[in-house]
């Protein structure tokens, strides 16, 4: 028994896949970076007086929607758009908001889910409440769900029919941050009980640290709108390169392979039974790996995988 234990944390030292979802920094969006810098737009930052910077992101935001037209059709019926450091932003001041308006309404997760939701919410006094994904929604008090669809808990899609389940009873803010990074899927946010939307440019492009992402709402959120005068412009000039230069479903396709072909070599090489995730920087497995455990399976993020194929 000893040794079998023994050989179990051997196998998972062996293991260099993360347990944080670090982003692949995909060479194509590289080469746009590049192009970038090359000629670095100056004359973007020196229009800040005439015409001026305030409505830049506007355009930019219109360019996403369209982008993800057939990804998030409903995108578009959202009035209040938002450009925000990442989607941890809009997460953050929707918690805020609900913190300050509506401080005793419950708040909601599925167990295993992306851990920001409750690392922002500990830290303004915010409890959110863990629920099990075959829990009966109709007998919880009606509140409000953080969903992430593609899922962080496992990187498999979320049927819309699950979705529209929860929101007979509860309102919905929809993490969209992964989407993208899958098959081709509708994700219907039509329901009228989705009153927020979040979304990125961190995981489907790999610019985490160019913090780009969009808050869109159904209602005013008062404390983004100075957003618009602190944006970060350069983010937005790489954002609008990328949208240009990338066709979606471009990287999926050629990198699910690489996916796959990773999963296959780590079954063989640990022994194990990893699954492909439907977003393809992730793994996922009902077996219990120690490291990567969130909540009833294990979900492993291959990036430094993606890495070691690069030199191939």
């Amino acid at each position: 028994m000893k040794m079998q234990k023994q050989k179990i944390i051997e196998r998972e030292d062996k293991i260099k896949a993360t347990r944080t979802v670090y982003c692949y920094y995909f060479p194509e969006i590289r080469k746009i970076v590049d192009k970038i810098v090359k000629n670095y737009p100056h004359n973007i930052f020196l229009s800040s007086i005439t015409p001026g910077l305030d409505n830049f992101h506007l355009p930019i935001i219109e360019k996403f929607v369209k982008y993800n037209e057939k990804l998030i059709p409903g995108l578009k019926d959202f009035k209040f758009r938002y450009f925000t450091d990442g989607s941890r932003q809009g997460i953050f001041h929707i918690l805020v908001e609900l913190k300050c308006k509506e401080p005793n309404t419950k708040i909601y997760v599925l167990k295993g889910e992306y851990e920001g939701y409750k690392e922002y919410a500990v830290r303004i006094g915010t409890k959110i409440q863990e629920v099990e994904e075959n829990e009966d929604f109709s007998k919880l008090e009606s509140g409000i769900f953080f969903i992430s669809n593609p899922s962080g808990r496992d990187g498999n899609i979320i049927p819309n029919e699950f979705v529209k389940n929860i929101c007979k009873y509860h309102r919905v803010i929809y993490d969209l941050a992964y989407v993208g990074l899958t098959q081709k899927y509708s994700f219907d946010v039509d329901y009228p009980n989705i009153i927020a939307v979040m979304a990125s440019m961190s995981k489907p492009f790999g610019m985490y640290y160019y913090r780009a992402g969009f808050a869109f709402t159904k209602e005013p959120m008062e404390t983004l709108i100075a957003n618009k005068w602190f944006k970060n412009i350069f983010s937005l000039v790489v954002t609008e390169k990328v949208l240009d230069g990338i066709k979606p479903q471009q990287l999926y396709k050629k990198y699910k392979l690489i996916q796959e072909r990773i999963v296959n070599k780590l079954n063989k090489e640990h022994n194990i039974k990893l699954k492909a995730s439907d977003v393809i920087l992730l793994a996922n497995t009902a077996e219990r790996i120690e490291p990567f455990i969130r909540d009833k399976f294990c979900r492993l993020c291959l990036t430094p995988y993606f890495l070691e194929e690069e030199g191939k």
